[in-house]
């Protein structure tokens, strides 16, 4: 059974990324947090109580997504990363205009020809708006689980470009600056032997979010955890559901989450990530979970087999970060996937190793990236042994939800 933590931050946050940072530097917070960010701050607890190892306690993590409370009605709503194929007009002055761009396959265009740029070799074609002349430009943003829903079927399009829905779009579609502020700070690096401000540099900028509350609205973070009840740090200080339950239902129910350390309250609940996000599965052919490369073909966690004819069309949709040794659809390639088209509005660095003198880094997709693919072939995507999953040092990172079509005789 799964346990659902519903974070609500008592002061700003910073959450950072692999990206290297110099005394000297400003600083700026991702949004939203990656998910081993929350995992960390959930197992530490953990450590806290028991002074056990419990970096492999967690077995499954899902989000961080954004919940929206409705004061006035008590209405809560669920949202995710927005798929990144949803642009809005470049001018402030057209802030309710949202458009969605699709695959450019088998037209020409007078502008320009796919084969003549610098794409990539494995992506067949962009994705593009051809409706009509308004500036468009991609935005960071959250979209509800009901409007999800319309993404996947093909049916939201149609609301978007109908004035009459320009309300309900708001309400369901909300930019990052609807939900959460900066806020700019100075710090200073110290050299508390001496007193001093250590080096030239010492002093730097720090930009930190700030979840905004409204008089009718109230954001939080809401994760989903599975935790590895096989993993013998635990069996050996006996720690059950129930028993790893008790812990986080003592007060004072807070957390350490992001960059310094910023408390967090939390309140949990028993309940399973799928049965919140049924309405997105009860679509045909509609698949959630976490997504793995190996031996040149794909794997799906928790355990189900999804089975892809030659010709059928794919599109995936990361919920949260992708973490891949290489560029994804050159993994699609080699798993019999062409890939035709991916939209992602950013690039992440995640930390593979950090030391006093080293660090690493690896390059991510962020949350919201769009991949469509057909199959050259006949393929399964199954589950293997679920405990490799564990051993991920990204835990949470790679979940997908995948939907498929039958390709148009």
């Amino acid at each position: 059974m799964m346990l659902k933590f519903e974070l609500k931050p008592f002061d700003v946050l910073f959450f950072g990324s692999g990206k290297p940072f110099n005394r000297g530097d400003d600083s700026s917070s991702i949004f939203p947090p990656l998910s081993h960010t929350i995992a960390g701050a959930i197992s530490k607890k953990i450590t806290t109580f028991f002074k056990i190892d419990s970096s492999k306690a967690i077995k499954y993590i899902y989000g961080p997504f954004i919940k929206r409370l409705t004061v006035t009605s008590n209405e809560e709503t669920i949202f995710f990363s927005i798929p990144s194929n949803i642009y809005t007009a470049r001018k402030e002055d057209n802030s309710n205009f949202f458009c969605i761009l699709n695959p450019l396959e088998n037209q020409a265009l007078k502008l320009f020809s796919p084969q003549n740029t610098n794409k990539p070799n494995t992506i067949s074609t962009f994705c593009v708006y051809t409706k009509d002349e308004t500036e468009i430009e991609p935005f960071t943003g959250f979209i509800s689980i009901k409007y999800l829903n319309h993404w996947l079927d093909g049916s939201l399009e149609n609301k978007l470009s109908d004035t009459h829905n320009d309300i309900e779009n708001k309400r369901n579609i909300i930019k990052l600056d609807e939900i959460c502020q900066n806020d700019e700070r100075i710090g200073i690096k110290i050299n508390y032997k001496q007193g001093t401000v250590e080096k030239e540099n010492g002093v730097f900028r720090v930009s930190f979010k700030k979840l905004k509350i409204e008089p009718a609205e109230e954001f939080s973070f809401v994760v989903w955890v599975e935790f590895n009840l096989e993993d013998e740090n635990l069996k050996k200080a006996n720690l059950g559901h129930d028993q790893i339950k008790a812990i986080f239902e003592k007060q004072p129910r807070v957390l350490k989450v992001g960059g310094e350390s910023k408390t967090v309250f939390y309140e949990i609940e028993e309940v399973s990530f799928f049965d919140e996000i049924k309405e997105l599965l009860e679509i045909e052919n509609t698949f959630v979970g976490f997504l793995k490369f190996e031996n040149n073909s794909l794997s799906i966690f928790p355990e189900k087999i999804i089975k892809i004819e030659k010709g059928e069309k794919v599109q995936i949709l990361f919920l949260t970060q992708g973490v891949f040794d290489n560029f994804l659809p050159d993994f699609l390639n080699r798993c019999g996937f062409r890939t035709i088209s991916m939209t992602m509005n950013s690039c992440l660095n995640v930390t593979l190793y950090s030391s006093k003198s080293t660090r690493f880094f690896s390059k991510a997709i962020p949350a919201g990236t769009v991949i469509w693919a057909v199959a050259e072939k006949d393929i399964e995507i199954s589950s293997e042994n679920t405990s490799s999953l564990s051993k991920n040092s990204f835990i949470g990172s790679n979940l997908v939800l995948i939907r498929k079509e039958k390709m148009k005789k």
